[in-house]
Protein backbone atom coordinates (compact mmCIF):
# COMPACT_ATOMS: atom_id res chain seq x y z
CA UNK A 1 0.00 0.00 0.00
CA UNK A 2 1.96 2.75 -1.13
CA UNK A 3 1.43 7.03 -0.02
CA UNK A 4 -1.85 8.26 -0.82
CA UNK A 5 -1.83 11.17 -4.20
CA UNK A 6 -4.61 13.73 -4.77
CA UNK A 7 -6.47 11.56 -7.02
CA UNK A 8 -6.91 9.15 -4.00
CA UNK A 9 -7.78 11.96 -1.64
CA UNK A 10 -10.15 13.51 -3.99
CA UNK A 11 -12.12 10.26 -4.55
CA UNK A 12 -11.76 9.98 -0.43
CA UNK A 13 -13.36 13.07 -0.56
CA UNK A 14 -16.02 12.99 -2.54
CA UNK A 15 -17.15 9.57 -1.09
CA UNK A 16 -17.54 10.44 2.66
CA UNK A 17 -19.10 13.70 1.47
CA UNK A 18 -21.84 12.11 -0.18
CA UNK A 19 -22.00 9.20 2.60
CA UNK A 20 -22.53 12.27 5.63
CA UNK A 21 -24.89 14.06 3.68
CA UNK A 22 -27.00 11.08 2.94
CA UNK A 23 -27.26 9.73 6.27
CA UNK A 24 -27.50 13.27 7.98
CA UNK A 25 -30.62 13.71 5.23
CA UNK A 26 -32.19 10.98 6.32
CA UNK A 27 -33.22 12.35 10.44
CA UNK A 28 -31.59 16.15 10.12
CA UNK A 29 -33.11 16.20 13.62
CA UNK A 30 -31.41 13.11 15.38
CA UNK A 31 -28.95 13.74 17.51
CA UNK A 32 -25.13 13.39 16.50
CA UNK A 33 -23.25 11.42 20.07
CA UNK A 34 -20.08 12.14 18.80
CA UNK A 35 -20.73 15.88 19.05
CA UNK A 36 -22.82 16.30 22.09
CA UNK A 37 -25.32 19.10 21.70
CA UNK A 38 -25.58 18.95 17.95
CA UNK A 39 -27.88 17.97 15.18
CA UNK A 40 -27.56 16.11 12.01
CA UNK A 41 -28.46 19.61 10.78
CA UNK A 42 -25.60 21.21 12.81
CA UNK A 43 -23.16 18.62 11.52
CA UNK A 44 -24.29 19.24 7.86
CA UNK A 45 -24.06 23.08 8.34
CA UNK A 46 -20.77 22.86 9.53
CA UNK A 47 -19.36 20.51 6.93
CA UNK A 48 -20.83 22.61 4.49
CA UNK A 49 -19.49 26.05 5.62
CA UNK A 50 -15.93 24.29 6.44
CA UNK A 51 -16.14 23.16 2.81
CA UNK A 52 -16.85 26.21 1.07
CA UNK A 53 -14.47 28.48 3.43
CA UNK A 54 -11.75 26.07 2.22
CA UNK A 55 -12.64 26.42 -1.25
CA UNK A 56 -11.91 29.94 -1.35
CA UNK A 57 -8.87 29.79 0.99
CA UNK A 58 -7.34 27.52 -1.45
CA UNK A 59 -8.56 29.76 -4.53
CA UNK A 60 -7.38 33.21 -3.24
CA UNK A 61 -5.26 32.29 -0.19
CA UNK A 62 -7.38 34.75 2.10
CA UNK A 63 -9.82 34.02 4.90
CA UNK A 64 -13.01 33.91 2.83
CA UNK A 65 -15.98 35.37 4.06
CA UNK A 66 -18.67 32.32 3.94
CA UNK A 67 -22.54 32.76 3.69
CA UNK A 68 -24.33 31.92 6.45
CA UNK A 69 -26.18 28.21 5.94
CA UNK A 70 -30.04 27.85 5.52
CA UNK A 71 -32.36 25.85 7.53
CA UNK A 72 -34.35 22.45 7.65
CA UNK A 73 -33.76 20.45 4.41
CA UNK A 74 -32.20 23.29 2.28
CA UNK A 75 -29.17 23.02 3.71
CA UNK A 76 -28.21 19.56 2.56
CA UNK A 77 -28.50 20.87 -1.16
CA UNK A 78 -25.99 23.54 0.40
CA UNK A 79 -23.68 22.02 1.85
CA UNK A 80 -23.48 19.42 -1.36
CA UNK A 81 -23.06 22.43 -3.36
CA UNK A 82 -20.11 23.37 -1.03
CA UNK A 83 -18.14 20.11 -1.56
CA UNK A 84 -18.84 20.30 -5.10
CA UNK A 85 -16.73 23.52 -5.24
CA UNK A 86 -13.88 22.20 -2.72
CA UNK A 87 -13.66 19.42 -4.74
CA UNK A 88 -13.12 21.75 -7.87
CA UNK A 89 -10.37 24.03 -6.36
CA UNK A 90 -8.40 21.53 -4.60
CA UNK A 91 -8.68 20.10 -8.37
CA UNK A 92 -7.45 23.52 -9.99
CA UNK A 93 -3.89 23.78 -7.54
CA UNK A 94 -0.55 22.74 -9.17
CA UNK A 95 0.15 19.72 -7.36
CA UNK A 96 3.75 21.01 -7.01
CA UNK A 97 2.96 24.45 -5.86
CA UNK A 98 3.62 25.31 -2.25
CA UNK A 99 0.51 27.51 -0.64
CA UNK A 100 -0.69 29.21 2.51
CA UNK A 101 -2.41 27.58 5.04
CA UNK A 102 -3.33 28.06 8.95
CA UNK A 103 0.12 25.76 9.31
CA UNK A 104 2.38 28.31 7.47
CA UNK A 105 3.09 27.22 3.82
CA UNK A 106 2.51 23.71 2.84
CA UNK A 107 2.67 21.69 -0.38
CA UNK A 108 -0.13 21.59 -2.14
CA UNK A 109 -1.78 18.23 -1.10
CA UNK A 110 -1.87 19.72 2.29
CA UNK A 111 -5.60 20.87 2.08
CA UNK A 112 -6.31 17.58 -0.15
CA UNK A 113 -5.33 15.41 2.66
CA UNK A 114 -6.73 17.80 5.40
CA UNK A 115 -10.39 17.60 3.94
CA UNK A 116 -10.42 14.26 2.64
CA UNK A 117 -9.44 13.04 6.66
CA UNK A 118 -12.10 15.83 8.26
CA UNK A 119 -15.24 14.69 5.65
CA UNK A 120 -14.09 11.20 7.03
CA UNK A 121 -14.34 11.88 10.44
CA UNK A 122 -17.77 13.80 10.20
CA UNK A 123 -19.01 10.98 7.92
CA UNK A 124 -18.43 9.01 10.90
CA UNK A 125 -20.12 11.68 12.78
CA UNK A 126 -23.04 11.32 10.85
CA UNK A 127 -23.49 7.36 10.90
CA UNK A 128 -23.30 7.81 14.62
CA UNK A 129 -26.91 9.53 15.00
CA UNK A 130 -28.06 6.38 13.13
CA UNK A 131 -26.21 3.60 14.71
CA UNK A 132 -24.80 2.69 11.94
CA UNK A 133 -20.75 3.75 11.68
CA UNK A 134 -18.78 1.86 9.24
CA UNK A 135 -15.45 1.77 9.22
CA UNK A 136 -12.53 4.74 7.44
CA UNK A 137 -10.93 2.92 4.89
CA UNK A 138 -7.66 1.50 5.81
CA UNK A 139 -5.41 3.74 3.53
CA UNK A 140 -7.25 7.03 4.51
CA UNK A 141 -6.88 5.57 8.07
CA UNK A 142 -3.03 4.91 8.50
CA UNK A 143 -2.63 7.98 6.76
CA UNK A 144 -5.13 9.98 9.19
CA UNK A 145 -3.09 8.72 12.36
CA UNK A 146 0.02 10.48 11.23
CA UNK A 147 -1.43 13.44 10.18
CA UNK A 148 -3.26 14.14 13.14
CA UNK A 149 0.66 14.10 14.65
CA UNK A 150 2.19 15.93 11.64
CA UNK A 151 -0.42 18.46 11.04
CA UNK A 152 -3.39 18.58 13.51
CA UNK A 153 -2.04 18.42 17.12
CA UNK A 154 1.10 20.66 15.95
CA UNK A 155 -1.47 23.29 15.53
CA UNK A 156 -3.86 22.39 18.58
CA UNK A 157 -2.19 21.07 21.19
CA UNK A 158 -2.66 18.37 23.68
CA UNK A 159 -4.20 20.37 26.54
CA UNK A 160 -3.25 19.39 29.78
CA UNK A 161 -2.09 16.20 28.69
CA UNK A 162 0.41 15.02 31.34
CA UNK A 163 3.76 14.92 29.95
CA UNK A 164 6.02 12.14 31.83
CA UNK A 165 7.89 10.54 28.99
CA UNK A 166 5.08 7.81 28.69
CA UNK A 167 5.21 6.36 25.63
CA UNK A 168 2.09 5.00 23.42
CA UNK A 169 2.15 2.11 20.61
CA UNK A 170 -0.47 1.36 18.45
CA UNK A 171 -0.42 -1.92 16.18
CA UNK A 172 -3.16 -1.90 12.99
CA UNK A 173 -3.82 -5.50 12.94
CA UNK A 174 -5.27 -5.22 9.27
CA UNK A 175 -4.34 -7.75 6.94
CA UNK A 176 -3.03 -5.55 4.28
CA UNK A 177 -0.74 -3.71 6.64
CA UNK A 178 1.12 -7.21 7.51
CA UNK A 179 2.93 -7.14 4.40
CA UNK A 180 4.81 -3.66 4.68
CA UNK A 181 7.26 -3.26 7.18
CA UNK A 182 6.74 -0.50 9.46
CA UNK A 183 3.20 0.13 8.24
CA UNK A 184 0.38 0.33 10.96
CA UNK A 185 2.85 0.73 13.58
CA UNK A 186 2.99 3.93 15.88
CA UNK A 187 5.19 4.87 18.90
CA UNK A 188 4.34 7.56 20.63
CA UNK A 189 6.48 9.27 23.10
CA UNK A 190 4.57 11.92 25.22
CA UNK A 191 7.43 13.97 26.57
CA UNK A 192 8.23 17.68 28.14
CA UNK A 193 8.84 19.15 25.43
CA UNK A 194 6.27 17.47 22.99
CA UNK A 195 5.08 14.47 20.92
CA UNK A 196 7.52 12.31 19.06
CA UNK A 197 6.14 9.77 16.76
CA UNK A 198 8.54 7.03 15.08
CA UNK A 199 7.37 3.76 12.65
CA UNK A 200 8.08 0.64 14.42
CA UNK A 201 7.23 -2.56 16.28
CA UNK A 202 8.23 -1.90 20.22
CA UNK A 203 7.09 -1.62 23.49
CA UNK A 204 5.08 1.31 24.91
CA UNK A 205 3.97 1.56 28.32
CA UNK A 206 0.63 1.42 26.59
CA UNK A 207 0.33 -0.79 23.68
CA UNK A 208 -3.14 -0.76 21.99
CA UNK A 209 -4.10 -3.12 18.59
CA UNK A 210 -6.84 -3.13 16.37
CA UNK A 211 -7.95 -2.27 13.04
CA UNK A 212 -6.26 1.00 12.08
CA UNK A 213 -10.25 3.01 11.43
CA UNK A 214 -10.93 1.91 15.16
CA UNK A 215 -7.41 3.25 16.74
CA UNK A 216 -8.19 6.30 14.47
CA UNK A 217 -11.71 6.85 16.29
CA UNK A 218 -10.10 6.44 19.30
CA UNK A 219 -7.32 8.96 18.96
CA UNK A 220 -9.78 11.42 17.76
CA UNK A 221 -12.21 10.75 20.72
CA UNK A 222 -14.91 9.43 18.05
CA UNK A 223 -15.16 5.94 19.39
CA UNK A 224 -14.56 3.50 22.12
CA UNK A 225 -12.43 0.62 23.46
CA UNK A 226 -14.55 -2.38 21.67
CA UNK A 227 -12.95 -4.42 19.40
CA UNK A 228 -9.36 -3.26 20.07
CA UNK A 229 -7.17 -5.25 22.31
CA UNK A 230 -5.36 -3.01 25.31
CA UNK A 231 -2.07 -3.45 27.08
CA UNK A 232 -0.24 -2.00 29.93
CA UNK A 233 -0.99 1.57 31.62
CA UNK A 234 -4.69 2.10 30.80
CA UNK A 235 -4.05 5.42 33.14
CA UNK A 236 -2.48 6.83 30.01
CA UNK A 237 -5.44 6.14 27.57
CA UNK A 238 -7.75 7.81 30.30
CA UNK A 239 -5.47 11.42 30.08
CA UNK A 240 -5.43 11.21 26.36
CA UNK A 241 -9.36 10.81 26.11
CA UNK A 242 -9.55 13.57 28.62
CA UNK A 243 -7.23 15.93 27.48
CA UNK A 244 -7.18 15.88 23.65
CA UNK A 245 -10.36 16.95 22.63
CA UNK A 246 -9.72 17.32 19.07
Amino acid sequence: MGPMDRTDYLASLRRDGDLLLTAAASGLDRPVPTCPGWTCERLVAHIGRTHRWTAGWVATGESPDVEPAPSGDAVVAWARTGLDELVAAIDALDPDALVDTWLDRQPALFWARRMAVETALHRVDAESAADAITPVATDLAVDAVDELFEVVLTFSGTGELPRTGQTIHLHATDPDLAEVEGAGEWLITVATEGLSVTHEHAKGDLAIRGPVSDLLLLLWNRGGTDGLQIFGDESILADWRTHVTV
